[in-house]
Formats: structure tokens, C-alpha cells, sequence
């Protein structure tokens, strides 16, 4: 049965249905007759792959011909790119502009068909990769000679590897002649640090050029603590997570880089002060806070250049950057606001909220006015209101025998409320104005 793949039928609220042809696309491999199967994909169907065909069946006119064929019925006028790929994945064209078909009036022109040319003399090339720091489970090559698909490298004493489990990887394997770009990934994505290696297979098969990479070693690695006041938002229910490009270079862990739902920060002290210490190899990094789990959407967006705490990072947003080149002992960060390079000094230290001096502050954020809600009525309190700099700016006492102490309004802002019981217990937390 044939199977004939269309596209959406476009009409037009005052001519009607717009005209459409059948589109025959082929793959010649004759010159080779290496090809598999074959992929064809492009904007006549949103770059979806669909099988083509060699067994006289869906536009293809001989079985076993090594031309692979597709029938793609109903195009609506217009001009589409389109490619394909074959048995590996490999786009047939790498290098190559897509191809474009044009369909007007019912009429097809342009390019339906690739010819693959006749295929250099192939060598054997060995490509080595070392880990030096000892830190992968699994690596690819990719490269023009492949069609930029991915080949697994072997720790494991075969193709080419000479002993298993030294964190030596290894791909031998055959290219034709020419000069190739080539990198690496493991499971995380692209691994190669600078420009990509360039090598060459001459006339009769003498290599030359760079066949080898080396991951740079880590050095002695050192705690860092990345610190971010969160007073002034609220975080979300699924945690608070930096990400960044530091990650796999995280001592004992395995962790894939901008990963952003995996180092989780902690306000253990209860101040709005989210802290994480990794240990890590110094470097120069980029990276930003993301509140709650999901990514882009919830990271912060703050313009960090102009700030003067980071740099574009490439995609029309900014990452914080943190120089760790030339460090040699233990580094607590500065504490930033999310969202800004502007840096959070504490009004004090050890400041706690505790669940035995007040219960909580509601609302918040508040608008006219804020309840403190006492944990124990019956022992006198003192409410002191200090703005962000740690100044007091207001002060009430309240006698035993009342559930709660009032704070009327002040400007809009971030304060910090202390609450001092007759007992000598004290807790603070923060208050929001708007």
C-alpha cells in the first residue's frame, strides 16, 4: 500500500484552495551503494524525518536501485528546504546549503533530488582522547568525516583502545581522504574547550594534523560558598538552585554543567540568606540563581553587565561571573539580591526566626499596616523595624496579656522586624512593604 505523506492544506478566505502538487523527492547512492535507509526532512512537513523508499513503492520507480525515493503528496505553493539523512544519522550534505523545491501553479521546480557523489579511498585513523581528569564514564566523536553524528570512543581494551579503564578513549575507524573538523561530547553535550581539531588523510593515507585531545586535568580544588538574599521574593516551593558552568568541575560528583534543578541552596539560619559550599576546582566561571525547579523560566534576569557582576551569556540574557583562577584557599562569595549585583550586608549576625518568640507576620507583603503574632501572651515584647542597613526606624513594647503587636505602615521596602520577649528570647525575620 502506498503511503503518501501531506503536508497542511492552506486555504484562502477569497480564492479558495491554493493550488498543490505531488513532490517527488530522491537520493541517488549509486555511485556508492553504501546507503541503508534514508531520511527525508524539511519544510514541507516542520522537519519531521520520513522514511524513503527503494522497493518501487511511494514514488520510487525501481526496487533495489539504490534509489531511494519519497512521494509527498498535496504541497501547497511555495518554496520548501528540505535534506536528509541516512542510516547513522549523518546529514548527507554537511557543509552544504539545504535544498529548495518550488511549487507554483501546480508545477514543481528547483532541487527534488540529491546525488551522492563517488565516495574518496577510505583509511584507518585512531583518535585518542585523555581524561585527565578522571572524571568520565562515556565519550563521543563527532566530525565533518561523519556527517557530525556521533561515534562512541572505547576504555575498554577494543577498537583501537590499548588498555581498559585508564581513562584513555579510543575510536578506530575508517575516513576517506581529505581534511576534517572534529570534537567531542560526553553525556552532558559538547566537551571540547577551544576551537575544533583539524587533521588531514592524504592521497594514500598518511595522517596528519591533530587526532588527539586531552581533557585538561583538575587542580587542587577548594570551598566555595555562593550566597543570595531572597528577602525581597518569594521562593519558590520546589527550592532555590544555582547553575552554572563550574559544575562539572565539582570534586566527587558527576554533574552536568547549567544543569539547573541539581545544586540546591538552604536558608539554614533562617535570615533569607540561601547559602550552598561546593568543593571545586578553581577557575573562571559564569553562572546565576534559578528560583524553583524548571529552568530558564525561573532564573534570574537581572542585566548583570551593567551591573558589573557578569557578562552576556550569548542567548540575549546575562550570567554572573566569578573569578576563581587564583585561588588557593577556601572563598565565601559575597551575598547578592536575586536578580541584581547589588550586595546584601546583614544587619547583624546570627539572627534567627524562631518558632518560641512569635509565630509569624501577617500580612506580608503588607500594604497599611503588619500583626506579629506572639508565641507566648504572656510575657511583655518589644518590636523593633530596621531597615536593610540594620537602622531602627521605628520601636513599640507591648505588655503581657496580648496575642500580637501591630507595626503601621512605612515606605515601600525590604525591613527586618526583631522581636524581643521579657525572657530575653529574641527572633527576626523580614517584612515586605509595598
Amino acid at each position: 500500500m502506498i503511503k503518501n505523506y501531506l503536508t497542511i492544506l492552506a486555504f484562502s478566505a477569497t480564492a479558495g484552495l491554493y493550488a498543490q502538487a505531488d513532490v517527488t523527492l530522491k537520493v541517488d547512492d549509486r555511485n556508492n551503494k553504501t546507503k541503508t535507509a534514508i531520511k527525508f526532512k524539511g519544510q514541507f512537513n516542520s522537519w519531521t524525518e520520513v522514511s524513503a523508499y527503494d522497493d518501487g513503492t511511494n514514488g520510487d520507480a525501481t526496487a533495489k536501485d539504490n534509489i531511494w525515493s519519497l512521494k509527498v503528496a498535496g504541497v501547497a505553493d511555495g518554496t520548501y528546504e528540505w535534506g536528509a539523512v541516512d542510516q547513522d544519522g549523518a546529514w548527507l550534505t554537511p557543509g552544504v546549503a539545504n535544498y529548495k523545491f518550488t511549487v507554483a501553479s501546480g508545477a514543481v521546480s528547483g532541487q527534488a533530488e540529491i546525488v551522492i557523489p563517488k565516495t574518496k579511498p577510505m583509511h584507518p585513523v585512531v583518535f585518542t582522547v585523555r581524561d585527565l581528569a578522571k572524571k568520565e564514564s562515556g565519550v563521543k566523536l563527532k566530525g565533518a568525516m561523519f556527517g557530525w553524528s556521533s561515534k562512541d570512543m572505547f576504555d575498554d581494551g577494543t577498537n583501537g583502545d590499548t588498555t581498559a579503564g585508564d581513562k584513555v578513549w579510543t575510536l578506530k575507524t575508517d575516513v576517506e581522504e581529505g581534511s576534517f573538523e572534529w570534537g567531542i561530547e560526553n553525556q552532558c553535550g559538547w566537551k571540547l574547550v577551544g576551537p575544533n581539531r583539524q587533521f588531514t588523510v592524504a592521497v594514500g593515507g598518511a595522517v596528519s594534523g591533530s587526532v588527539s585531545y586531552s581533557i585538561p586535568a583538575l587542580t587542587t580544588p577548594i570551598n566555595v560558598t555562593f550566597r543570595v538574599y531572597m528577602g525581597d521574593v518569594i521562593v519558590n516551593s520546589s527550592g532555590l538552585y544555582i547553575a552554572g558552568d563550574f559544575m562539572d568541575a565539582v570534586s566527587g560528583k558527576s554533574l552536568c554543567n547549567w544543569s539547573k534543578d541539581t545544586l540546591r541552596l538552604t536558608d539554614a539560619d533562617k535570615n533569607d540568606v540561601y547559602e550552598l559550599t561546593v568543593s571545586m576546582s578553581p577557575g573562571n566561571y559564569a553562572y546565576k540563581y534559578f528560583n524553583g525547579r524548571g529552568g530558564d523560566p525561573d532564573g534570574e534576569k537581572g542585566d548583570f553587565k551593567t551591573g558589573g557582576c557578569g557578562s552576556d551569556n550569548g542567548l540575549g540574557g546575562f550570567n554572573r561571573n566569578i573569578d576563581l583562577s587564583s585561588a588557593t584557599a577556601d572563598v565565601v562569595v559575597d551575598i547578592y539580591k536575586y536578580d541584581s549585583c547589588v550586595v546584601y550586608k546583614l544587619p547583624t549576625t546570627g539572627i534567627k526566626k524562631s518558632n518560641n518568640v512569635f509565630k509569624g507576620i501577617y500580612p506580608n507583603p503588607a500594604t497599611a499596616s503588619a500583626n506579629i503574632s506572639f508565641t507566648n501572651k504572656n510575657v511583655a515584647h518589644a518590636i523593633e523595624l530596621m531597615d536593610i542597613s540594620g537602622k531602627v526606624v521605628a520601636k513599640n513594647n507591648f505588655a503581657a496579656g496580648v496575642n500580637y503587636g501591630t507595626i503601621m505602615k512605612h515606605a515601600a521596602g525590604t525591613y527586618f522586624v526583631k522581636v524581643t520577649a521579657a525572657d530575653g528570647s529574641t527572633a527576626t525575620s523580614t517584612l515586605v512593604f509595598e
